[in-house]
């Protein structure tokens, strides 16, 4: 894949780990899990350049995580620019805020029902998470004419298991408020999830989903190109067959997320 970028949205202090090319890392948290951050009139960047891997997680689990009891993850955007770019051919970029990515399962331990709380506010900010891949240059097998970018708040995305309560809240307002998933080039793909549930996803309880978009803001998904496909849930459900790409970066190896 030529230029893949996956933004998730959600914060929360990260439990996340990205699987190396020894293998795939566990968490495992036993009792309650609060993740909590705060970005105010501040910039958060992540960028992968030439054949480089970049991933940034904040208040957010990503790959193979357990967590026994209940799950708080909270994000709050203020007066900020929060962007995730992969621009170069085989370039692999990742950021989660506020997000379940990979496989993740939270379950009713001994003493609490397994409760998951998601939520996202962009206030007075800029999210961008943009794969642009204009290159022909990568040599690699898996290196194909395309970009991919997944973007997500508050959201489970992959293989997510949830015995309990889930709710997922987005609020984005503001005048100037931006949030954007772009994806240019040939066969590219943009995917934005809002306080949805995309992919194989379990929930055996009650599921609250709430995208609150106001004040003048623009949330946008656009994918340009001769094979451009353009994917946007709000507070959603999508079983999407296959489901979505877990496994990312040339050959799935080092950058897998299993």
């Amino acid at each position: 894949m030529k230029s893949i970028a996956i933004f998730a949205l959600s914060l929360v202090a990260t439990a996340a780990m990205a699987a190396s090319s020894y293998g795939t890392a566990t968490i495992n948290i036993t009792g309650s899990s609060t993740q909590t951050a705060s970005v105010n009139g501040s910039r958060v960047e992540n960028t992968a350049q030439s054949k480089a891997y970049a991933n940034q997680n904040i208040a957010s689990n990503k790959g193979s995580i357990t967590v026994s009891g209940n799950s708080t993850q909270t994000s709050i955007v203020d007066n900020a620019v929060v962007t995730n770019k992969a621009q170069s051919a085989g370039d692999v970029a990742v950021q989660n805020l506020a997000s379940n990515v990979g496989t993740v399962s939270i379950d009713k331990s001994i003493h609490f029902t397994g409760t998951s709380n998601q939520t996202a506010n962009v206030v007075g900010a800029t999210l961008k998470n943009e794969a642009n891949s204009s290159s022909n240059s990568c040599s690699g097998p898996d290196c194909r004419d395309g970009a991919l970018a997944y973007q997500n708040a508050a959201s489970n995305m992959g293989e997510v298991s949830i015995s309990g309560i889930s709710t997922q809240v987005v609020g984005i307002s503001g005048s100037g408020t931006t949030v954007s998933n772009t994806a240019k080039g040939a066969n590219t793909v943009a995917v934005q999830n809002m306080s949805s549930n995309y992919g194989k996803v379990n929930i055996s309880g009650n599921s609250s989903q709430t995208t609150s978009i106001y004040g003048a803001s623009i949330v946008a998904n656009l994918a340009n190109g001769a094979f451009a496909h353009a994917y946007q849930n709000i507070a959603s459900n999508d079983s999407c067959d296959p489901p979505p790409v877990v496994c990312v970066g040339p050959a799935c190896g080092p950058y897998a997320m299993r």
